[in-house]
């Protein structure tokens, strides 16, 4: 019985339409609310989002361990904190990325959409508002819906964050290598 009321509230989160997906990113845009904003994104966003702030704390642990003291191990540590830090990338998400997208988003929430373009295929929708305004969703594998119109924007900063990390780990090698040739 407890497993199964356990459940009930994962369930409630899954938005089983394209349409149920444009309803709880509105109400997340309207209410101004980042963290149900984050729990409205397409699985594929939260991913990158989660793997942003898996990368960022593992540079900062790079920094903190390897870096020696000086302006260059500051620079990096701050850099690097808030991510670190953050109990969650749903969290860093809704105190870092939340506000500054919610006015951008606030015109795309004004109107319900006049229609649906399922046309993409089977895990893609498009919300078509009546100014002609295109609101992608996408599916994931678990049948749930939502919102996809940060995809792109988040598999970059994805892509910037895991150069980051290698660049991190290689500096971290060249001060391991000098420390090694100074100890000599």
């Amino acid at each position: 019985m407890l497993a199964a009321m356990a459940a009930i509230p994962g369930c409630r989160h899954k938005s089983k339409t394209p349409e149920d997906a444009y309803r709880r990113f509105a109400a997340a845009v309207k209410a101004g609310d980042g963290a149900a904003l984050f729990d409205a994104l397409d699985q594929d966003t939260r991913w990158a989002l989660m793997t942003i702030q898996k990368w960022h704390r593992e540079a900062y642990d790079i920094v903190l361990s390897n870096y020696p003291e000086g302006p260059e191990r500051e620079r990096e540590k701050n850099r690097f904190e808030e991510a670190a830090t953050a109990s969650s990338a749903r969290e860093l998400f809704r105190a870092t990325a939340a506000a500054r997208l919610m006015s951008q988003m606030g015109a795309l929430v004004l109107d319900a959409p006049s229609s649906f373009d399922r046309s993409l295929g089977d895990d893609r929708a498009v919300a078509v508002l009546a100014n002609g305004t295109r609101i992608p969703f996408a599916r994931t594998a678990n049948g749930g819906w939502g919102f996809a119109g940060l995809a792109q924007r988040t598999e970059v900063e994805k892509n910037r964050a895991y150069h980051d990390l290698e660049v991190v780990r290689a500096s971290a090698a060249d001060y391991e290598r000098a420390a090694a040739r100074a100890a000599k």
